[in-house]
């Protein structure tokens, strides 16, 4: 499997705005006061955290004033003020609005998943997870400005990683019910998992230093190593041919 990600950041800001502007929502006014309506309000609302997103992941926190987002997005100053606050309640919004529409429909247990199957899916969850745009953008976004926020940063993050670890959890009890693999600590199983998964990669990616995902033929390595350390070899000698039992 080979990347055709490009690392986030890679347009200059002014050419990602030009290209939202292209499709900036048109203002209509529908009801009988002259007002947008709520539907309308959302939208608009949408595009300037579109835009706040790109100036604060292009030039930084410092850098970028309301006035930058302002004109970005085509509104006046006391409008951003009546409707987002100042700078800084901008920018939470921002982080908790790439967080929340960064979501990739978790692994589930599939009839007929071999253990094998059921954790390569779940690798390529993980995958997915680490290499989409929002990701890497909102990542870097948090990273840069980490010492800024110290605290709102930590628990977005903590937030975030639980609630991933929380999603191979879920996984591996629904392995068991299905008899697939023992009973045992599977808050543990999906904390070592989600590490053999990723490795080093999180912080090549966020860092771009690297952003090559890795092969099927690496996952799949990886995926078999885990079933044979993680539980045994009995486990694993049947983990491509036991097929998982639903219960109705």
């Amino acid at each position: 499997m080979h990347s055709d990600l490009k690392p986030f950041g890679q347009d200059s800001v002014a050419k990602r705005l030009a290209r939202a502007k292209s499709t900036k929502p048109k203002r209509k006014r529908t009801n009988q006061a002259g007002r947008p309506t709520a539907d309308e309000l959302e939208r608009r609302k949408a595009y300037v955290m579109d835009v706040a997103t790109e100036l604060f992941v292009q030039q930084g926190y410092a850098a970028t004033s309301l006035v930058d987002i302002a004109r970005g997005s085509g509104v006046a100053t006391r409008t951003l003020y009546q409707h987002f606050g100042d700078k800084e309640a901008i920018f939470r919004e921002v982080i908790f609005a790439r967080d929340s529409g960064a979501a990739v429909e978790p692994p589930t247990l599939e009839a007929d998943d071999t253990l094998f199957l059921a954790l390569r899916r779940a690798g390529q969850y993980a995958y997915a997870v680490t290499y989409r745009d929002n990701a890497i953008g909102l990542m870097r976004l948090m990273i840069a400005e980490s010492t800024r926020f110290p605290e709102f940063m930590a628990s977005v993050a903590t937030s975030i990683f639980v609630r991933f670890r929380r999603n191979f959890e879920k996984l591996f009890i629904e392995l068991e019910n299905a008899g697939l693999v023992p009973a045992g600590n599977h808050a543990r199983s999906a904390e070592l998992f989600s590490d053999l998964m990723l490795g080093s990669n999180p912080i090549m990616v966020y860092t771009n230093w690297s952003a090559a995902v890795p092969s099927d033929t690496d996952l799949e390595e990886r995926v078999e190593f885990f079933i044979l350390g993680r539980f045994s070899a009995t486990v694993a000698r049947t983990s491509r041919t036991k097929k998982a039992k639903l219960k109705p």
